[in-house]
């Protein structure tokens, strides 16, 4: 079950404690049923108000319980959709849950509320259902047994016949799903991609494609809509004859041969609407919870476990003393991307790696801090083989300034910082070193960037990005065609910025004017290699 394998466990056990408590009033509104009618049929004024009475404070002990059921219900809902949230984000941070935005977007909005209208309300109703059906039939037996034995053999066969449809409805959920990421990753590209559509005149193009892709959506969505209530009517229907008339007429038959008094009859009659519309219920609601299969299957692909705490490295052993590549290739999806490669870097150094677009420089990089593994060759850090380094620590070596650094949609601090404590005379002392001053004095720290840093310059955003890496002490700077799409001024600038740190630096470019070039300690053409 969704709710119990990524909920409170311990909610989910009292709220099941709660539905058997609810699940008797139907059994206590039949017998009140069945007393008022004793009472009038015997004419008897005491029974009658000592079961009005009974009914009065019976109903509000019954509200009040309803009231914490809803309560805790809802409260288990909001944890157990926090929970599936909280997994979906963290893979995707971790590298684990690989997806193009559009699909991450169109999981997390649209799948998993569909997850949680459809799959984990549904499944808490049908434990809710559950019970009400075996405690009436408990109280069903206290009437007559034969009588309610039919009414619950009657509803048993709509059960059986809504097996057929389970798999028509999984079908077109997945046809939706499809569908729904398709849409999305669509409306993605007209937002980024409209000054394009409307430079070239392909307004109308992008309108009847963005039409087809709505239309395909809801034509899907149409599918599985009429697939789940089509099966309902086929398993309604079944209900209404086998679990309402057929033990109705059996019921009137019983009564009207004597086995059965009015007062009885009234209370099964009572009694097997909290039979047979819970039964419909569930049928109903678990047809609709198979429209989530594919999305529960995709969440249960998913490790759960939290990600222990990060453990920061101490000084001593941060300390940054040398870094040496020595013959390494490096190979993605058994391509070879570099081959041949040896490096040599100490404490304080500056080294410019030039070599032409596409041959590699990003992924010499990535290797460096560990996101892409080297196949061949050796690697060391600080005379120790990286393979003896985890990840983590390898990765707190490094910081790395961008080609095109991701600012996100949040304030200038947030995108230095990350959200992680800093004091705030090295908050002050970063901003003075990225030479972003001017902008903090004009702007504020707590200024909204705007999407991908929309409401600042090229040069700033590298200034927050290089600001991002000074501000966590990393003892080797790497840089990747940092000034390419800059000009000349703002790229002498960076410049004047990189090179100044008391850090060990590692730019890749594949142009770079002379003058700029000369300020290095090293430079390796890898192209001459």
């Amino acid at each position: 079950m969704i709710t119990w394998r990524y909920g409170n466990k311990a909610a989910f056990m009292l709220l099941v404690s709660l539905d058997l408590l609810v699940s008797i009033q139907n059994v206590f509104l039949a017998f009140v049923t069945s007393s008022f009618i004793k009472s009038a049929t015997d004419k008897n004024m005491t029974l009658f108000f000592r079961v009005a009475y009974l009914s009065v404070i019976g109903f509000i002990i019954i509200s009040i319980i309803n009231w914490f059921h809803i309560s805790l219900k809802n409260k288990i809902i909001r944890q157990t959709n926090l929970r599936i949230k909280h997994i979906f984000t963290k893979n995707i941070i971790d590298g684990i849950n690989r997806v193009d935005s559009a699909n991450g977007i169109a999981t997390m909005t649209g799948d998993l509320k569909m997850l949680e209208t459809n799959g984990i309300s549904n499944e808490l109703l049908m434990i809710e259902q559950a019970f009400t059906v075996v405690a009436t039939v408990i109280g069903g037996i206290y009437f007559n047994f034969l009588t309610t034995f039919i009414f619950v053999l009657g509803s048993l066969i709509p059960v059986l016949i809504s097996r057929f449809s389970q798999s028509g409805i999984q079908r077109s959920s997945q046809n939706w799903s499809r569908n729904n990421t398709t849409y999305t990753q669509f409306l993605k590209d007209i937002f980024s991609g409209s000054d394009t559509i409307r430079l070239y005149l392909a307004k109308r193009e992008a309108l009847n494609r963005a039409d087809k892709s709505a239309e395909s959506l809801e034509y899907a969505l149409n599918r599985m809509n009429n697939t789940t209530g089509h099966a309902n009517v086929y398993t309604t229907l079944a209900a209404l004859i086998f679990g309402v008339t057929i033990p109705f007429g059996f019921g009137i038959y019983q009564t009207i041969t004597g086995v059965l008094t009015l007062a009885a009859f009234m209370g099964i009659v009572q009694i097997s609407n909290s039979i047979s519309n819970p039964l419909i219920s569930m049928i109903s609601e678990g047809n609709v919870i198979q429209t989530t299969r594919s999305i529960k299957n995709r969440l249960d692909e998913l490790p759960i476990t939290e990600s222990g705490r990060v453990v920061l490295i101490n000084d001593k052993r941060k300390a940054f003393k040398s870094l040496a590549l020595k013959e390494v290739s490096i190979q993605i999806n058994q391509k070879t991307i570099l081959n041949d490669i040896s490096l040599d870097l100490t404490s304080g150094e500056k080294i410019l790696i030039k070599a032409p677009s596409g041959f590699g420089k990003t992924t010499l990089l990535r290797a460096l801090i560990g996101d892409v593994s080297v196949h061949s060759g050796e690697y060391r850090l600080n005379d120790l083989s990286v393979s003896q380094i985890s990840k983590v620590e390898l990765k707190q070596y490094f910081g790395f300034v961008h080609q095109n650094p991701f600012i996100f949609n949040d304030t200038i601090i947030f995108n230095i910082t990350l959200g992680q404590r800093f004091s705030q005379e090295l908050i002050e002392e970063v901003v003075h070193e990225a030479k972003l001053t001017t902008l903090v004095t004009q702007k504020g720290l707590d200024y909204i960037v705007g999407e991908n840093g929309a409401n600042i310059s090229g040069g700033q955003a590298q200034r927050i990005e290089i600001a991002r890496a000074l501000i966590r002490k990393r003892p080797v700077l790497l840089a990747d065609e940092v000034t390419s799409a800059l000009d000349e001024k703002t790229s002498l600038s960076i410049h004047d910025l990189l090179l100044g740190g008391a850090y060990s630096l590692i730019e890749v470019a594949h142009h770079i004017d002379s003058d700029t070039a000369k300020r290095f300690d090293k430079c390796i053409d890898l192209s001459q290699i």
